[in-house]
């Protein structure tokens, strides 16, 4: 027979020590789409680096009305003067269930596709499109990630790949969002060795605060973190 001063000394650990959880542990965070979808907020501004046929350019872009209609779309607009353009129209709505839906668009009149939707656990899949060619599924979750350069790194990323079932499996895109940042990282992966980085978020101005550089950029803080992505295998060099 177990002694009941015994149990309840167990059961008074167990209750203290769960009370000790960290709130801000991303694992104890819900995984809710909108968090990590560009925030609708006009201030902020994302500067990218982008990989355009071998060229590297940066550009600074503002988060933007399209016009003043319920529900439209918000854009991501150049601030260069001479480059009108825009980076992408984004917003986000509800689905008939209740889950949060977050649509990319390349115009205004588009219906756009389902960049995230839904808890954003690893594994779940939704299609991203309404023909329903591209499958979209949380293929990692990051408690910390460098971009590229381990320049730069965001806390609490999700990855999703889109892979489009009228072409090769072998091709497809995988896009990194993080917790309040959005969109951080873009790559296209072309064939079994074929990898390249067409879009990263380097830096960020607006009232969520970091970026975060780091000094230590030559090591990753969480050592499981960066293999459960699974895309590829991992580089010894990362270790």
């Amino acid at each position: 027979m177990k002694n009941p001063i015994s149990l309840a000394i167990i059961t008074f650990l167990s209750t203290l020590l769960g009370a000790c959880a960290s709130p801000n542990d991303p694992a104890q965070l819900p995984s809710n789409a909108n968090d990590y979808f560009f925030q609708q907020n006009l201030t902020f501004q994302y500067t990218y680096s982008q990989d355009n046929a071998s060229v590297i350019d940066t550009s600074t872009y503002q988060v933007s009305q399209v016009d003043n209609s319920y529900n439209s779309y918000l854009k991501l607009a150049n601030k260069d003067q001479s480059n009108a353009g825009v980076l992408y129209y984004f917003k986000n709505v509800q689905a008939p269930d209740g889950s949060a839906i977050c649509l990319l668009a390349n115009s205004p009149t588009d219906q756009g596709y389902v960049a995230l939707k839904g808890k954003l656990e690893i594994g779940a899949s939704w299609f991203a499109d309404t023909a329903q060619n591209i499958q979209a599924t949380v293929v990692g979750k990051y408690e910390e990630y460098y971009l590229p350069g381990r320049e730069v790194h965001y806390n609490d990323v999700v990855v999703v790949k889109y892979a489009d079932n009228r072409t090769s499996s072998d091709n497809y895109v995988v896009r990194y969002f993080a917790r309040y940042y959005g969109l951080i990282l873009q790559r296209t992966i072309t064939g079994p060795t074929s990898e390249s980085s067409d879009l990263q978020l380097i830096s960020f101005q607006g009232s969520v605060t970091s970026s975060n550089p780091d000094t230590h950029h030559d090591r990753w803080s969480n050592s499981n973190g960066r293999y459960q992505a699974q895309i590829r295998q991992a580089d010894p060099s990362d270790k």
